[in-house]
């Protein structure tokens, strides 16, 4: 018996001759008969190839073919493979469906059509693909024929499949002539290679290395011993035009298991050049890699400190990616791979900021010898108040001490105690009380051991400022009071919480019912509380007319304007002032550099008998406003001046 042409038709064979015949033909009527009653399970349609392709599409999406029966395979092995090609895909997994079947009624072969979905990123975009997998009816059950072809196209069964993604190039941070300040720079990595020397050998290599590279042996040697046998223990990783590596690398090549790898980072101009500011770049931390939501992956390369950290997104841009069929050896080693599908990456915008190149090389070499404390100076372009220079000195440690410093001020702080008494009627020739020391509720106030006597007494305030006596201006204690410091402090640029598009602070003057507080208060004392770059704007501000807001990343929003702007009434008197600071008083030593307004500071702090002293001077010439700061000193003219004239003369050079 024999299918015809039409499902559910029957056609017998003719039975013709013998008696036997039929007898064969009454028997098979007798079977005909009690199949018939059975239930006509003879006449039952042959299943439909289509549950069997469904089977595998599901089969296939979840990596279990145990449900499909193959042709030139077992489903255990099928599904061993299907395992195998997606283990590199992590929990990733297709979509896939049948979405057309072709089968002629009676035929026992028959094709299906599926079609897969991977949905590899967060883009609209997804890899799909179709696969047409040949089907054969054995025994009354639909059998797939296997190839590695039916997981993914044209894949090998020497194949599996990963994905890799691509990021772009990092943006550039550029300055304002669109010239690279950070930007990829060739370094070498210097280390051990642990194949090429071990056990006690490794110890003695690394402790030759570490002299050579100058860090601390004993630790290297400690790392080094840990590290894995076929590991390359990295020392330190140098710029090629390193003067240590000139200078030591031919030592360097002499030592056994020594190896230095060429490599491409992103790097400022020098080691030091603005680094608390610009930040740096390394492998994304496990905290980071879980904050992105998984946009970060183990080994991607993000900002870690300063302006790469805040503007990561920008700067990184976003990864494309590439579904491979990769070939492996035994070892695991890829032998070859080849793409199956790509997504474009998006490359990131550069970051502009106002830091004048010139400037900021003047700055570092202005404090390149301050090692013993902490020291910083910002130079603000008064006319903008973008920041052209923020150094700190090797003793700083690569803090953000120049933009987000919080010291005290000391004397600097008059600038604003001046405008805050102008307010209440005072001019430059306003006479105030100089008097050696001064008691507010019990607490006494000196001015500095070497004030000159000469300026004792009633004198104008321009000459209070200009030789900085402390008692003549907190004699208007009673008169000014501490709101109406923090006004005049906020009219200059200081005191207000902004929210700055860079790690900066622009001073605090807090409220306080305490009436030696407040009285401390007027010499930049007390809570009183300021970074370089706060001076700096106060400087501009008064040099201006109007407060000076900071700017150090183009195209960042405007900050808003204080609720009391500074009028230029105002600053006129305050400039007076700041002449006579560099006409007679303490300023004097910057007059040789074209500087015209000046102001000095100090402010005691710590423990000792008698107490450490911070010191500041702060400047203005032309369209650029300074203010220098040195953690110990014993005042403005020789702690903090020197920074200024240097950084002048070098920047006058260039």
């Amino acid at each position: 018996m024999t299918w015809g042409p039409q499902r559910g038709t029957y056609r017998w064979a003719m039975l013709r001759g013998s008696r036997a015949r039929t007898l064969v033909s009454v028997s098979l009527s007798g079977v005909l008969v009690g199949t018939l009653a059975a239930g006509c399970s003879m006449f039952d349609s042959p299943p439909d190839p289509g549950d069997t392709a469904r089977a595998l599409a599901s089969g296939l999406a979840s990596a279990d073919l145990g449900a499909v029966t193959f042709k030139g395979t077992t489903p255990a092995k099928a599904s061993a493979f299907v395992k195998a090609a997606y283990k590199d895909l992590g929990t990733l997994r297709p979509q896939v469906s049948l979405s057309e079947m072709s089968h002629n009624d009676g035929s026992d072969h028959a094709t299906a059509t599926l079609f897969s979905r991977w949905d590899v990123s967060a883009s609209p975009k997804d890899w799909t693909y179709q696969t047409q997998v040949n089907m054969t009816l054995v025994d009354n059950q639909w059998q797939v024929s296997w190839t590695p072809g039916v997981v993914a196209p044209q894949l090998t069964s020497d194949e599996t499949l990963d994905l890799a993604r691509k990021w772009p190039q990092r943006a550039d941070i550029l300055d304002p002539a669109g010239a690279k300040i950070m930007t990829e720079r060739e370094v070498a990595a210097v280390g051990i290679d642990k194949t090429k020397v071990s056990g006690a050998e490794a110890a003695a290599s690394a402790k030759k290395l570490a002299a050579l590279i100058d860090i601390d042996p004993n630790r290297f040697a400690a790392k080094v011993a840990a590290a894995g046998a076929k590991a390359f223990v990295e020392g330190v990783t140098l710029r090629e035009t390193d003067p240590l590596l000139q200078r030591n690398g031919a030592a360097i090549a002499k030592v056994k298991g020594a190896l230095t790898v060429p490599a491409m980072q992103v790097l400022g101009p020098s080691r030091t050049f603005a680094a608390p500011i610009l930040g740096t770049v390394g492998e994304a931390t496990a905290e980071q890699i879980k904050a992105s939501k998984d946009t970060l992956q183990a080994g991607d390369t993000v900002g870690m400190t300063g302006l790469q950290y805040r503007y990561d997104a920008q700067l990184r841009g976003t990864p494309g990616l590439a579904v491979q069929a990769v070939k492996r050896g035994a070892d695991g080693s890829v032998i070859d791979k080849r793409e199956l599908f790509a997504e474009q990456s998006t490359d990131g915008k550069p970051l502009t900021v106002t830091l004048d190149q010139k400037a900021q090389a003047a700055a570092e070499a202005a404090l390149a010898k301050q090692t013993q404390h902490p020291t910083a100076l910002v130079a603000v372009r008064v006319s903008t108040g973008e920041v052209l220079a923020a150094a700190v000195g090797p003793a700083a440690n690569g803090s953000t001490l120049a933009l987000a410093g919080k010291e005290a001020p000391g004397s600097t702080f008059k600038i604003v105690s001046s405008l805050a008494n102008i307010r209440k009627g005072a001019t430059a020739d306003t006479k105030l009380p100089c008097t050696p020391s001064l008691t507010v509720d019990g607490r006494t106030f000196s001015n500095y051991t070497t004030y000159p006597t000469k300026h004792l007494g009633d004198i104008p305030m321009r000459t209070a400022l200009a030789y900085s006596c402390n008692t003549a201006f907190i004699s208007q204690y009673e008169k000014v009071s501490q709101a109406d410091l923090i006004s005049a402090a906020q009219s200059l640029g200081m005191g207000e919480k902004l929210d700055l598009p860079f790690t900066g602070f622009l001073g605090s003057v807090p409220t306080t019912d305490n009436v030696v507080e407040h009285a401390a208060s007027f010499i930049g004392q007390g809570r009183v509380e300021a970074s370089p770059l706060t001076m700096a704007l106060v400087v501009a501000s008064v040099m201006k007319g109007q407060t000076v807001r900071p700017q150090l990343v183009a195209g960042a929003p405007a900050l808003p304007k204080p609720a009391t702007p500074l009028d230029p009434t105002e600053a006129g008197v305050l400039r007076q002032e700041m002449r006579d600071v560099v006409a007679e008083g303490s300023g004097m030593v910057l007059k040789p550099l074209g500087v015209e307004y000046a102001k000095t500071g100090t402010a005691e702090f710590g423990t000792k008998n008698p107490p450490d002293t911070h010191v500041w001077m702060v400047a203005g010439r032309g369209d650029i406003a300074i203010a220098a700061y040195n953690e110990v000193g014993d005042n403005g003219v020789t702690g903090a001046a020197p920074f200024i004239v240097s950084f002048l003369k070098s920047y006058d050079l260039r």
